[in-house]
């Protein structure tokens, strides 16, 4: 019995023996292998290609102006810039609105947070009490009659004398939507009209009576050419030639329009 216990012994400790030998002949094949099977797994397989890279392009979110209400930026000019940035990130109508929130400081925000909250929740309620709030200081009355009495002032470029025109009929309309109509053809009568060049102001009446479907951003363009070409000489034919010029143009324009219908 001694001596099977003792061949038991041997017996484990050569399989120790043996297994130790094999763990440092496979790390000694595997110290000198590693370099070369990494390079075979680097290497593919003829005909195959490795897939393009594709460049991700992740557009820039807009900045969102913060709104206090009657100081800073006026509630229009909000509207269209969270507006912008609404689209810009593809919110949904609650977010839309809790977005709006955090953007809104002052008065303005105590006022939203203190409404119900289905009105607090719904993007378009908050635009409509912000707007009836804060988007008309004057009465229309007194807006249309800004707009009636503005001339060009001296030292004023035409293009100017435009946007002064164009920014005050956007007052105009968001204090009262709809109710003018025809809003650009007051802008060009009201542009024409007032001119300080008084042979400007006779050669663009006849331009749009000759054309009245011109539009505002038309005749201003051709009044700005009308300048730049030269004003009238002392025998008249400086400008006058160039806005005859011009009528000719438009007026074969509008021929080839109707020959075309």
């Amino acid at each position: 019995m001694a001596s099977e216990l003792e061949e038991l012994r041997d017996l484990v400790r050569q399989l120790k023996a043996d297994n130790e030998r094999l763990l440092q002949e496979q790390a000694a094949v595997q110290s000198v292998e590693g370099p070369s099977n990494a390079r075979s797994d680097a290497l593919e397989p003829v005909g195959i290609r490795a897939p393009p890279e594709r460049l991700l392009y992740i557009p820039r979110e807009r900045k969102c102006p913060v709104f206090r209400g009657r100081t800073g930026i006026s509630v229009e000019e909000w509207v269209d810039k969270v507006q912008a940035s609404i689209r810009a990130r593809h919110l949904g109508p609650l977010d839309q609105a809790y977005f709006m929130l955090d953007h809104l400081e002052g008065e303005a925000k105590d006022e939203i947070k203190y409404r119900p909250r289905a009105e607090r929740e719904d993007p378009h309620k908050i635009l409509s009490i912000l707007r009836e709030l804060y988007g008309c200081s004057k009465s229309y009355v007194a807006l249309q009659e800004s707009f009636f009495s503005r001339k060009q002032l001296d030292g004023e470029s035409l293009q100017e004398y435009s946007h002064a025109l164009l920014a005050l009929m956007d007052r105009i309309q968001n204090c009262a939507p709809n109710v003018v109509p025809n809003a650009d053809v007051l802008v060009r009568d009201q542009f024409v009209e007032h001119v300080n060049d008084s042979a400007l102001c006779r050669e663009l009446k006849r331009l749009v009576r000759l054309t009245p479907t011109l539009s505002m951003l038309q005749v201003r363009t051709e009044a700005i050419r009308w300048e730049q070409e030269g004003r009238p000489s002392d025998n008249g034919r400086g400008a006058a030639s160039s806005l005859g010029i011009m009528l000719e143009s438009v007026i074969m324009s509008e021929l080839l329009g109707v020959l075309v219908e």
